[in-house]
């Protein structure tokens, strides 16, 4: 090995980075080429003193163009004014001094644009998905997206009712109705939406953002796949008339299992016929609209615009009007409702609605973590989309806060949803005023165009819910091949978990059952340890992880006669990752495993190809190893110790510069029972002998190594010439 690539090794290649200049160290001598004691960096070695102050122009590049700034701590304890953090927490503070006129005016056709087509959604998903009045839906579309324009800090986001969260809301509803017919759908619906704001409004204020990580993509693929089929289920009941007999029946059919079974039951000789017609109609009407827009949209993009929910409404309304369906026909139309709006405001923790919270408690926090979920993957996708920094505590806060806001009006829970905020940024919405803007057409449309309502024919409506529940499934094909293909049978099993459950059961159970698999996964993960056991590639200085090197080799280099070395009595292991008190108790086994065959790939059950006393050195490479809790501490102390007991040398090789984790490798002892790393001379005259527990590289604990063999060697050879001078031979007069 040439000197050069030697030093490589032992100084690492950022060797540069530790040439301390004009600096030295109070214990090491003044201007060291490296800081003796062995140290990562000036900060970890507590003798270190500059003797000459680092300026900006002290500092030399081999490129001139770069320019070299000191970094001063102090800047970053600046504590900022309060003008300064204000927009953070109010975030309408942030766009409203630049807000003008023409951005006033893409915020006002996008705000149109999705009024159009969202009034016919919200009336859709309170009557026929929620089972309440179309009220709740029009006020959960019209005053959310004023309290999110305040405290929201996604531009192009819009909240209103979902499809998923308003089934949630219906089957809670349905069964609080079928055991008391008394209770009216409007408090149900206010004291469900004050759950879901109340946990939101306090995960925000914990700064709990970070809950969304544990819903993975495939648990929420698998909830909206199964949100979709539900209510397709759901909505085949309005398109055939079959609600009375339903209702009507001895036995209950709630689960969506149950309701196929209901369908094929008695669809075939109840179905009502003019109903059926104008629901077949109405699906073929909107699904070749939806293929001709398909077509259409690469070279007219203006077409995504045309309101082809609001055009079939609006339609059907006239056609009901002028042909009385209700009356000719029997076709069951919304009819009359509250057309005047609240009375009065409701108030959620009344006597009465307190005593409903622990019946729709499960159901509050299913609709509050699924709408943080669903609110989630919208503002990161937009983020991502359009450059922006996303805070998951703030959006908490702001949809808790509007769903409080809401709940005194018995509207629907209102959260993000990722399809209408898309078509919100591609209609030009500059700001969170798009949103208020549609809020206050649907306010418009509560005061003046309400009584129109009562003609909208039911099975339309359920016919629109179903095209929802068809767009819910058009991703979830693409999302299995995806995870099919790589491999992901976990991912998997997670998707088919979650529909088999909420078909067979519920929807709350699917998720339950979803999550509760989820959690499991993620404390299996951080559990196990990925202790690796390194070798060096033949011919080199590299360290390998020996397990994945021999089976990449196998498969990409079979021509090739690339093998490993192995040292004889050392065991030269990687931990990779912190060590808490989750994995290590697992890194225990897997040393112990790694002692006796040489992997963590062989079954423990199999016959041992090591002896645990051939084992004489150990090098633990902590490169990996950016944090230790205390609990991790004292296991590794354990560990170290054992091996202390065995007569085993112990050698800690690059651990990270971290302060918190090297005082804590001190305070526990560890330190003290590793081997030092004391260099037989010194190059420098001006540098004393220093001693340190690290090692920088595997190669430096490797020489360290080979200098106690060669001392031991020395020892024995001594004590072998010593055994010959026997007294007996001295007494003799022979020696």
């Amino acid at each position: 090995m040439s000197p050069s690539s030697s030093s490589l090794l032992r100084d690492g290649p950022h060797s540069s980075e530790r040439d301390y200049g004009s600096n030295g160290c109070t214990s090491c001598g003044p201007k060291p080429n490296r800081c003796p004691c062995q140290r990562d960096s000036l900060q970890s070695c507590k003798s270190f003193r500059p003797l000459v102050p680092i300026t900006e122009s002290s500092v030399s590049s081999p490129l001139n163009s770069v320019n070299h700034k000191k970094l001063s701590p102090n800047e970053i304890e600046i504590r900022p004014s309060i003008w300064d953090v204000l927009p953070y927490y109010l975030p309408f503070f942030s766009w409203l001094p630049n807000y003008n006129i023409s951005k006033c005016i893409g915020d006002l056709i996008a705000g149109v644009s999705l009024a159009s087509f969202q009034i016919p959604l919200a009336l859709s998903f309170a009557t026929s998905v929620a089972h309440v009045e179309p009220l709740c839906g029009l006020y959960s579309l019209a005053f959310t997206p004023f309290i999110y324009a305040i405290l929201g800090s996604v531009p192009q986001m819009i909240v209103g009712p979902e499809s998923a969260i308003s089934l949630v809301v219906g089957q809670a509803v349905e069964k609080m109705i079928s055991h008391n017919p008394d209770l009216h759908t409007l408090q149900l619906s206010a004291v469900i939406t004050f759950i879901s704001g109340g946990f939101l409004f306090f995960f925000g204020l914990c700064r709990l953002g970070f809950l969304g990580n544990v819903l993975s993509r495939a648990l929420l693929r698998g909830f909206i796949s199964s949100v979709g089929l539900v209510m397709i289920i759901n909505s085949m009941i309005s398109e055939f008339k079959l609600d009375k007999i339903l209702k009507d029946l001895p036995v209950h059919y709630h689960t969506p299992f149950e309701k196929i079974l209901f369908l094929v039951t008695y669809a075939p000789n109840n179905y009502h016929g003019p109903t059926t017609a104008l629901s077949l109609s109405c699906f073929f009407i909107l699904i070749m609209t939806k293929i001709i827009k398909k077509k259409l949209m690469p070279r007219c993009r203006w077409i995504v615009f045309v309101p082809d929910i609001l055009l079939l409404i609006i339609g059907t309304i006239f056609l009901s009007i002028k042909y009385r369906f209700k009356h000719n026909y029997s076709i069951s139309t919304v009819g009359d409702f509250n057309t005047k709006g609240l009375d009065k405001l409701l108030n959620p923790l009344s006597a009465e609605n307190r005593g409903l919270i622990p019946q729709l408690l499960s159901a509050g926090f299913i609709t509050a973590m699924l709408g943080f979920f669903e609110s989630t993957t919208a503002s990161k996708s937009l983020g991502s989309s359009y450059d922006l920094a996303i805070s998951s505590n703030r959006e908490l806060v702001a949809l808790g806060s509007m769903n409080l806001f809401s709940s005194i009006l018995g509207s629907l829970p209102a959260f993000g949803g990722y399809g209408r905020s898309k078509i919100n940024a591609f209609s030009g919405a500059q700001t969170v005023m798009s949103g208020a803007f549609m809020g206050l057409l649907v306010l418009l449309t509560i005061k003046f165009l309400l009584p129109m309502i009562h003609y909208i024919p039911i099975c339309v409506l359920s016919v629109v819910t179903t095209m929802v529940g068809i767009s819910l499934l058009e991703e979830a094909p693409a999302d299995l091949m995806f995870h099919f293909r790589c491999f992901g049978y976990d991912e998997l099993l997670v998707f088919t978990l979650t529909v088999l459950t909420t078909m067979f059961y519920s929807v709350e159970v699917g998720i339950c059952i979803g999550c509760g698999y989820s959690v499991i996964s993620i404390i299996k993960h951080s559990a196990k340890s990925r202790i690796q056991i390194l070798a060096r590639v033949q011919g080199t200085s590299r360290f390998v992880n020996s397990d994945d090197y021999l089976k990449q080799t196998n498969r990409e280099h079979a021509n090739e006669n690339l093998e490993l070395e192995e040292l004889e009595g050392c065991l030269i292991v990687k931990i990779p990752e912190p060590l808490t008190f989750t994995n290590t108790e697992d890194l225990k086994e897997r040393l112990n495993r790694l002692e006796k065959f040489g992997s963590t790939r062989v079954h423990p059950g199999a016959r041992g190809r090591r002896s645990r006393s051939s084992t004489r050195y150990v090098i633990i490479d902590l490169h990996g190893m950016t944090h230790m809790d205390s609990s991790a501490a004292q296991i590794l102390l354990e560990i170290v110790s054992s091996y202390r007991k065995r007569d085993v040398r112990v050698f800690l090789a690059r651990v990270t510069i971290d302060a918190r984790v090297r005082e804590r490798l001190e305070k526990s002892g560890v330190v003290d029972l590793v081997e030092d790393n004391v260099p037989m001379s010194a190059t420098n005259v001006n540098q004393e002998i220093y001693a340190s527990s690290y090692f920088l590289t595997i190669e430096d604990a490797l020489t360290a190594m080979e200098d106690h063999e060669s001392a031991n060697f020395s020892s024995d050879l001594v004590a072998d010439n010593l055994s010959l001078v026997s007294p007996s031979l001295t007494d003799s007069g022979i020696v």
